[in-house]
């Protein structure tokens, strides 16, 4: 499906250039983001297309500023998007190989806005996450896209976000999480929702499922090892 809808569509390089050119605030098409995906050719890690279509129409109207929890084809859409309006973007990546890609791709076609960390993965004592420079991150962040780390591959998968950065959050500020319909991100909504006030809708999807979880407010204090 995703190939059919990507028929005929130009190459990466020329999709990047035709998004970069939108008037701000429109919406890439999906034969765009089709065309995206289909150029990233990373098709085990990339976005559902359905996902990257949510990330674009929250990217193009945020205030910003955003926090991306693992980088890929997201960090550069989310750039093109929201960087070019003067929305800070940071991700956070734990693949040196991967970190070093994608800041390459940034650097290629000038993509500004994006702040990109190395930031490997720590033991935060029964879970894992990120070890993300705190002092360099704002405390206010309007989105997040919630992608990373892999499930499968970390203790704990994303529940460390609210442990971790809840303090970085806004009040009302919207995680986009992928994956929601696996039974790790089905435990980490559930853990999310017991120590935060969460308003959760579910977006279930031939091709998978994703939430768009907005933040209320902080019910029980974190405690992380730092």
């Amino acid at each position: 499906m995703l190939y059919k809808e990507a028929r005929l569509a130009p190459t990466f390089h020329e999709v990047v250039l035709e998004i970069a050119n939108l008037p701000l605030e429109q919406v890439p098409t999906r034969k765009m983001l089709a065309g995206l995906l289909v150029g990233w050719k990373n098709n085990f890690f990339a976005a559902d297309l359905d996902y990257l279509e949510e990330v674009a129409k929250q990217a193009v109207n945020t205030p910003g500023p955003i926090l991306e929890c693992g980088s890929g084809l997201t960090t550069i859409l989310v750039g093109l998007l929201a960087g070019r309006r003067g929305v800070e973007v940071y991700s956070l990546e734990h693949i040196p190989k991967w970190y070093t890609h994608v800041s390459d791709m940034l650097q290629r076609y000038c993509i500004s806005g994006v702040n990109i960390y190395l930031s490997p993965l720590h033991d935060f004592g029964g879970f894992s996450w990120y070890q993300p420079p705190l002092a360099s991150l704002p405390n206010d962040f309007r989105l997040v896209i919630c992608d990373g780390p892999p499930t499968n591959q970390t203790p704990g998968g994303r529940y460390g976000l609210l442990p971790v950065l809840g303090q970085h959050l806004a009040t009302n500020a919207l995680i986009l999480l992928d994956d929601a319909d696996r039974e790790g991100e089905i435990e980490v909504l559930r853990q999310w929702t017991t120590e935060a006030k969460m308003s959760v809708v579910q977006r279930e999807l031939s091709s998978g499922s994703f939430a768009l979880v907005t933040y209320l407010s902080r019910v029980n204090q974190f405690e992380v090892n730092q």
